[in-house]
């Protein structure tokens, strides 16, 4: 299969058009006529990421998060970023991103992992075959659950040696909040919004825990990362389906060498 196939088949499924304005989805580095030897599947496409694609034989990256996210003004030899592009052309390999426009069609994907089906759009963007898109989603439980317990539920079900949180632990929260990867800015709204008990998501800063505080609501702070590593299985299965379908017979590798970035001391 080449290139150029299985992208087509992925911008069917989840179209760039899509993607937020901010955003720079989709094509990344492509060689279209290049037939595909293997898929590598990874959040970031950072220099760790593209020597282990290289090491694996995989001549096709799909990242969530792009790697040309601003317009590229100059490439500098000794430059990371630079380099990054250099080391992708040089060896041929292609790179293609699904961001905003994932996150708007997988929007509920979080709370699902987290055991809590059956939830909505909870910032609704776009319609697309009839049905409202948008970022996170939110979900409404009838007897409610301890946060403390919520905790041990984010905890365990996203597999993070720890979480920072603001709230009572004892607080029984009803209304939840999913917004997975940078949410912090959009605390404010969310509870305009929706006036959920707590917000799970990640990035979240000083004056917007200030903020929920205030507002008398409960915050989980999952991580960027946290939230957003369970992508790569679900899209290492998406790209697998498309393939299978195609009767294609390609390999597709699921990043092994990322981590969460942050330590605790």
């Amino acid at each position: 299969m080449k290139v150029s196939d299985l992208l087509h088949l992925l911008d069917e499924g989840f179209p760039v058009f899509l993607q937020e304005s901010f955003d720079n989805t989709g094509n990344q580095i492509v060689f279209p006529e290049e037939e595909i030897r293997g898929v590598y599947i990874c959040l970031d496409p950072d220099r760790f990421v593209i020597n282990d694609a290289i090491v694996l034989n995989c001549n096709l990256i799909i990242s969530h998060h792009p790697l040309i996210f601003k317009p590229v003004k100059s490439i500098v030899q000794g430059d990371v970023k630079s380099e990054n592009i250099i080391n992708l052309i040089s060896k041929r390999i292609s790179l293609f991103s699904m961001h905003t426009n994932f996150d708007k069609i997988m929007y509920s994907y979080l709370a699902e992992v987290l055991g809590f089906d059956n939830s909505t759009v909870l910032l609704e963007r776009d319609d697309f075959e009839d049905k409202p898109l948008g970022l996170g989603s939110f979900s409404e439980i009838s007897k409610g659950i301890e946060l403390k317990l919520l905790l041990d539920i984010v905890k365990e079900k996203l597999n993070l040696d720890y979480v920072i949180f603001a709230g009572d632990e004892n607080t029984i929260i009803k209304k939840i909040a999913f917004l997975n990867g940078s949410g912090g800015s959009s605390i404010e709204r969310v509870i305009s919004i929706r006036n959920p008990d707590c917000i799970i998501t990640g990035d979240v800063g000083y004056h917007h825990i200030k903020t929920a505080i205030e507002n008398n609501k409960c915050v989980i702070d999952a991580g960027h990362f946290g939230t957003e590593k369970i992508f790569k299985n679900l899209l290492a299965n998406i790209v697998k389906e498309n393939l299978e379908k195609s009767g294609a017979s390609v390999k597709v590798i699921e990043s092994k060498i990322e981590k969460n970035p942050f330590k605790v001391y």
